[in-house]
């Protein structure tokens, strides 16, 4: 059983699609507020991906501390289940501080795990995983997300179709139950949700395409390519869940022959965009999320959040 914080306080939840500025405003939201930061984000959790995940530097980490960020393997299977594990453990330890807890991050499905609670799901079935896996290998990855979009169009919005591991366990879930993961989410859970107060980042869609590329193009000439090379010199395998990532597996395929370096590019900056777009639809259909530029947050949290007296 994991870990339960033993103070009630309501968390400051900053969401939103990638490149929307949601570490930089969290950095400042948490100098001003005493705060920690829980890093929500299914790339940034792994070791050794530092270029193309957009980690916080050295120094916004000294200025901040960050919880589970570069803690998992690339070689390790990280679920919502996992990190929610992770995350209670670390808001506990925010807690017993009398500090602010932020959660910050673009992976929706674990934000909305953690907050709420997990809810039961199966476990495993390793015959059956085995079977998903080796259509993967013979058929496509495309092949398997395309049933899943047929099955569980809810959970395939929030994930990528290359992502093998993730596709694969919420078909497993859906073929053993016959009910779709989304669904079985939202049963109650197993311990009650943390208040938790949600706010949203945003920008006019082309100006966040036009953005992330433009990171993008930054991470390539900071060395990505070379960190992706390097990974694979150091035995981390291509099929890793880490190497799963967009950009990672591209540069992979580029480096394995596969695609040209400028064709791996295309499509990486292709694939950013489409994730964006499902990012924001996953985030626009929560409820709970109070959209604001990044100026008003930093002016209305302050007002919003009963915040704990400092000791």
């Amino acid at each position: 059983m994991s870990a339960q914080p033993a103070i009630d306080l309501p968390i400051i939840t900053i969401v939103g699609p990638t490149a929307s500025g949601k570490t930089n405003l969290a950095i400042q939201l948490a100098q001003h507020l005493n705060g920690e930061i829980i890093s929500a984000d299914s790339r940034q959790i792994y070791k050794k991906l530092d270029i193309g995940t957009g980690k916080p530097t050295c120094e916004q980490v000294r200025q901040v501390k960050h919880h589970l960020v570069s803690v998992a393997e690339p070689e390790q299977t990280v679920t919502a289940e996992d990190f929610t594990h992770m995350a209670d453990l670390a808001y506990l330890q925010i807690k017993t501080k009398i500090k602010t807890c932020f959660l910050v991050g673009g992976t929706g499905l674990w934000i909305r795990s953690f907050l709420d609670g997990l809810a039961p799901v199966p476990p495993a079935d390793p015959d059956l995983r085995q079977q998903l896996k080796q259509r993967a290998e013979s058929e496509g990855n495309k092949r398997l997300f395309e049933q899943l979009k047929s099955l569980d169009p809810e959970t395939a919005a929030t994930l990528y179709p290359a992502d093998r591991i993730r596709v694969v366990r919420a078909l497993e879930i859906r073929l053993l139950t016959g009910k779709k993961a989304s669904e079985l989410r939202r049963r109650k859970p197993a311990r009650p949700a943390i208040p938790a107060k949600w706010f949203g980042l945003a920008r006019p869609r082309e100006e966040m395409y036009y953005l992330a590329e433009q990171r993008i193009d930054h991470w390539l000439n900071k060395g990505w390519l070379e960190e992706v090379k390097a990974l694979l010199h150091s035995g981390v395998s291509a099929k890793a869940p880490a190497m799963q990532a967009i950009g990672y597996s591209h540069l992979v395929k580029n480096i394995q022959g596969e695609y040209s370096y400028q064709r791996a590019v295309e499509l990486i900056k292709r694939d950013t965009r489409r994730y964006i777009k499902r990012q924001m639809t996953w985030f626009r259909a929560e409820k709970r999320v109070t959209w604001l530029d990044s100026k008003a947050l930093l002016e209305e949290i302050p007002k919003i959040i009963p915040l704990p007296k400092r000791i």
